[in-house]
């Protein structure tokens, strides 16, 4: 059976993409910060699930997973880990360390997911690295106001995603970023446009498709090609 490994894997579009391929019989590696909080992520129900104790801020947590699944293909690596800090995004809100929490969570972090499991990507037969982004990062998206932390850093991850995409190419590694569009989640609040259900089937299709051409690419969740 294919194999995804999932950060931020116990709520909101983790959970969902946790949830969907697990039903599709998928081994699924869910990645948490608190393995206790994670019951609805274990109680899934379809394909093996398993929860890791895993915070992309923690490099060393990283490590420690990479090396108990060291034999393990990975076909798909779904970086998603994130977070926003509301009103407190917005100018003269927020403190460099806010800043810089983003930049451990949504870049570093990334960064050094996909070092540390680019060989169990490299062994599956998908070889799918997928990063979960948003429109805040793209320079030709409209918006109302600045979220200043949350908005640099996903366009700091849309730039890793590019550079992936060239250095892991004669790998044979496909790496792209989505933005999920407005969902209804925790961190977004229950107003949002989507549910994670719609976001998660529409980026799921997306994924089935991907092949070694469009390595590189920035897409919404239904397929849409975003400006970069």
């Amino acid at each position: 059976m294919p194999t995804v490994l999932i950060t931020g894997a116990s709520r909101g579009i983790g959970f969902e993409f946790a949830h969907q391929y697990a039903v599709d019989g998928w081994s699924v590696h869910g990645c948490v910060r608190d393995p206790a909080q994670a019951g609805a992520l274990r109680a899934l129900s379809g394909g093996l699930v398993t929860v890791h104790k895993l915070d992309v801020t923690r490099h060393d947590q990283i490590a420690e997973v990479a090396t108990i699944l060291k034999d393990t293909p990975i076909d798909l690596l779904i970086n998603n880990a994130g977070m926003w800090i509301g009103e407190d995004e917005h100018f003269g809100r927020f403190n460099n360390e806010q800043w810089m929490e983003q930049f451990r969570v949504h870049v570093f972090g990334t960064m050094a997911m996909c070092e540390a499991f680019v060989d169990h990507v490299a062994t599956s037969e998908k070889k799918l690295m997928v990063n979960i982004s948003s429109g805040n990062g793209c320079f030709g998206w409209p918006r109302d106001t600045g979220d200043y932390p949350y908005d640099t850093s996903k366009a700091a991850l849309n730039l890793i995603t590019k550079g992936l995409s060239t250095d892991l190419r004669d790998r044979g590694i496909t790496v792209m970023c989505f933005t999920p569009g407005n969902v209804a989640t925790d961190m977004s609040g229950p107003d949002a446009d989507l549910q994670p259900g719609e976001s998660i089937t529409g980026m799921r299709r997306v994924i089935a498709h991907l092949d070694a051409s469009q390595t590189g690419s920035f897409v919404r969740y239904n397929g849409e090609i975003m400006p970069w």
